[in-house]
């Protein structure tokens, strides 16, 4: 049975898990410049290495109250290009088993916006098993190509 690696990360009491492979780095937050008339979920863009990053709210993208506790920038490798992710805090990395992941079909019937591959069980926690690709909406996708 094949077995991944994820960085694991919280939004207020939940954790969810990105595959390590899409994880380029973990970062303290960084202060990010807004960008008028861009959408809601994105928070505004910072300059990393000399490419400007786009950053994404976890807490708007999944759906979730405001918070004001993120302590972390997640930079995620997609197929559209690199984008940070806000969240409150990174927890580490664990291993999981493929079985150890449930479809997300069983649960979510398809109403996720294509962000969540399944839920990973890890111990006696729960993980919410996120996509990578389906991170940025699609009114950022454009954005996430032209930065890359």
């Amino acid at each position: 049975m094949a077995e991944n690696k994820y960085v694991v990360f919280r939004l207020g009491q939940e954790k969810y898990a990105m595959p390590i492979e899409s994880v380029e780095r973990i970062l303290p937050r960084q202060e990010v410049t807004r960008l008028p008339k861009s959408p809601k979920v994105m928070l505004g863009v910072f300059e990393m290495r000399g490419s400007t990053l786009p950053v994404i709210d976890a807490r708007l993208r999944f759906e979730l109250p405001a918070g004001d506790e993120a302590h972390n920038f997640v930079v995620v490798l997609t197929q559209d290009g690199r984008c940070a992710l806000s969240v409150d805090r990174v927890e580490g990395i664990v291993t999981l088993s493929e079985d150890a992941i449930e479809d997300k079909s069983a649960i979510l019937d398809g109403k996720d916006d294509g962000f969540i591959r399944g839920i990973g069980k890890h111990g006696d926690q729960l993980l919410v098993v996120l996509e990578p690709n389906g991170l940025a909406p699609k009114s950022m996708k454009n954005r996430l190509a032209a930065a890359a």
